[in-house]
This record gives C-alpha cells, structure tokens and sequence, in this order.
C-alpha cells in the first residue's frame, strides 16, 4: 500500500503506560539497538498521522521532550493495565478512528496499520485473531466513540480487561493472518518485547 496521503483519517495512539521489572526499566525506554523501544514504534508509524496521542504513567516530560510532535496524556489514576491508559488518552482524540498500538513492538509496519485502517472504517474495529481464537487488541484500529463509550461501560460494571470493552461493541471486523502475511510474512509487527530474552 504505502500510501501515507491520509493524515488526518485517524489517530495514532501508543500505550507507554507498563512498567517491567524483567526489563529492569520502564518498557518504554528499554533500549534495542541504541534505541528506546517506543522510539522504534514512533519512528515506523509517525508518517502514517498528524495526530499521535502517549498515553503514559511517567516520565511525561521525558517523554514530550523526545517527541514533541506528539500529545502526551498521563494516566488518570495508578490502576495496571492498558484499559487506564485507554481511558485516560481516548477523550483527546479527535479523529473518527484510532489505531492502538503498544510502546513494546518495535517492527510494527506502518503498511499493517494502514490496512487495519481500511478495513475497519465503516465498523467498530479491525482486530487481528489468531487460529486459537486469541487476538491482538493493541495493534489494532477502533472508532473512536466507540471505543471510548465501551470502555466506560466495561469499568461501570468494574471489568477491567480489553475483552471486555471489546464484546461490548456491536462490529468488530477480526482480520486472518493469511491476510496480514502479504504485507508483513513474518507478522512481526505484533512481536511483542516483555523480557532481554525475547530478543
């Protein structure tokens, strides 16, 4: 595809909330080749918007300092999990959808963003799911209002997990690998780094 001429179509939202004692530091700032992690992220799908969000527990002004193109929104409260950097980051976004990428998947495609993008528009979401059923709701797309309206139905009924604002939308496109693969063989856009080991 390769096609970078749409902006403005939909934000980028990258989690940097985790924190990781296997990595001995912030997950964010763990360095691979010299580079923090999340830079490696930021760095791959930057061309991809004009509005990119970082959700962040810390290390706020760390974190504008080093890319000051982006909006950085710090965590409502200390609660573990994505779905507080969810909910504390989606209510700034203000393009119609949102991909949602995690700061640990540093050989993320812009080229499997941008088809989530496609295939999700007119729809609640693309979400890549596994032959075992698993899926990979942080590198995915999602409409905005939706996402954000399921997410604080989830914590009235103190559901905390991504499935579970996930089953509360009504239109979710799940995405085969096949499809994927043409784009990205080795899918390692959703290889994810939780230790020294996973290199």
């Amino acid at each position: 595809m390769n096609n970078y001429g749409f902006r403005e179509k939909f934000a980028v939202l990258i989690l940097a909330g985790g924190d990781s004692k296997r990595m001995g530091c912030p997950k964010a700032f763990y360095e691979i080749n010299g580079k923090p992690l999340i830079k490696h992220v930021f760095e791959r799908i930057n061309r991809l918007s004009g509005e990119i969000i970082i959700s962040c527990k810390l290390y706020q002004e760390d974190l504008a300092r080093t890319f000051p193109e982006a909006k950085v929104v710090v965590d409502k409260s200390s609660e573990e999990g994505p779905m507080i950097g969810l909910f504390s980051s989606l209510p700034v976004v203000s393009s119609e959808y949102v991909a949602v990428l995690a700061c640990d998947c540093p050989w993320i495609k812009p080229e499997v963003v941008e088809f989530l993008y496609f295939r999700a528009r007119g729809h609640d979401g693309a979400i890549l799911r596994w032959p075992n059923g698993y899926i990979e709701p942080l590198q995915a797309v999602y409409r905005t209002k939706k996402l954000t309206g399921a997410i604080i139905e989830a914590r009235k009924k103190n559901k905390f997990r991504m499935i579970d604002a996930i089953n509360l939308l009504d239109d979710v496109i799940y995405i085969a690998p096949e499809d994927l693969e043409k784009i990205d063989p080795s899918l390692k856009s959703f290889n994810n780094i939780n230790s020294p080991n996973d290199l």
